[in-house]
């Protein structure tokens, strides 16, 4: 029975189910220059785009695509950032599928999953393969942090076409959100992506201009405890990036790397006691935070904790394509003095 229902789905789906769209017929593919991400290329062809994904960790070609634009998408999302991404660019109708709507904040996303017109998948290592194969989809994207995205031969067959996700690995916060192009070009909104980020980037560099104008920079620690050990970003990472540009110093800017570093307590303790602000300790509540690490209330910066909003889906959605607005949030923590920036979106301070 099983080899009957596989020859059958490959019947009904071994052509293709990629259909294009009723769309001009003669479209014109515009140049999309990229000027801060790191881990994909976009060229021009006949046809439409020549997609490039480079390998976070090497910097050599990992796959490449021929993206014609027109083609009618219908999404799985296993990334939550794909969410802004297609609200941004008014094209989340074209999805179709999510991992978990325990993990989404889009409230149309929320609206038409309530409706049965967007099914939940499960994540990379989880979903089942004839769940997707039955479905509507075409395009799936996905996250990357395995080394290859499971079953690929076995949906390719079917003419699924898969994409990564890279902006995580992205150093430069506008370099997150500049994997709008890619989603872009693959839903047939190449200008409105350009549009859109010119528009963010503008406003990301007007107003770190205004943080770097600030008359100090306080000291800022990042990160929190688990188990024994204290995990904070590298100095070269995107929060370092952000505390930068936002107009402060973090303790480990000149920590090399784009991960986590690990210190212990007593380090954190030594390093860490007159810092002024302590953001992501990876709790909303200081006594949560106590609780795990008893030693915390020690630094001068225990009053000044700032975390991620309680909406944490919020941010994990909208925070990669809205880098301005989390830089607006840490500029508002380190400099309350300047009036014109004078709300959160994103984070809030933790009691």
């Amino acid at each position: 029975m099983t080899r009957i229902w596989w020859i059958f789905l490959l019947f009904l789906y071994g052509c293709s189910n990629e259909i294009t769209a009723d769309v001009e017929t003669s479209k014109e593919f515009i140049e999309i220059p990229i000027e801060y991400a790191e881990h994909f290329k976009l060229n021009v062809t006949d046809d439409g785009y020549e997609l490039i994904i480079l390998n976070p960790n090497t910097g050599e070609i990992d796959e490449q695509f021929i993206i014609d634009p027109t083609i009618d998408r219908k999404i799985i999302g296993l990334t939550t950032t794909l969410n802004g991404m297609l609200n941004a660019l008014s094209a989340s109708d074209q999805l179709v599928g999510v991992t978990s709507m325990q993990y989404v904040y889009d409230s149309e996303i929320i609206e038409r999953f309530n409706k049965n017109e967007i099914t939940e998948f499960g994540d990379e290592t989880t979903f089942s393969v004839e769940k997707i194969i039955a479905s509507t989809a075409n395009t799936i994207f996905y996250s990357g942090f395995g080394d290859d995205f499971p079953h690929r031969d076995k949906l390719e067959k079917f003419n699924f076409s898969i994409f990564p996700i890279y902006d995580w690995r992205e150093q430069h916060p506008l370099g997150k959100a500049e994997w709008i192009k890619v989603v872009g070009i693959l839903v047939n909104r190449e200008q409105e992506a350009l549009d859109y980020f010119a528009t963010i980037e503008q406003e990301y560099l007007r107003i770190s201009a205004i943080a770097q104008s600030a008359n100090t920079r306080p000291s800022v620690v990042s990160g929190g405890v688990y188990g024994d050990i204290w995990f904070a970003p590298s100095g070269d990472s995107y929060m370092a990036k952000l505390i930068n540009d936002a107009g402060a110093n973090y303790v480990y800017h000149d920590q090399e790397g784009t991960g986590s570093i690990e210190r212990s307590i007593e380090q954190i303790l030594l390093d860490n006691q007159h810092t002024n602000f302590w953001i992501n300790p990876g709790f909303m509540t200081k006594a949560s935070v106590l609780e795990t690490n008893p030693h915390s209330d020690h630094l001068e910066a225990f009053d000044n904790v700032y975390c991620y909003s309680p909406n944490i889906n919020k941010f994990w959605e909208n925070g990669a394509i809205e880098p301005h607005l989390v830089l607006s949030d840490l500029i508002h923590i380190f400099h309350p003095e300047i009036a014109e920036i004078d709300s959160f979106h994103f984070y809030e301070k933790i009691d």
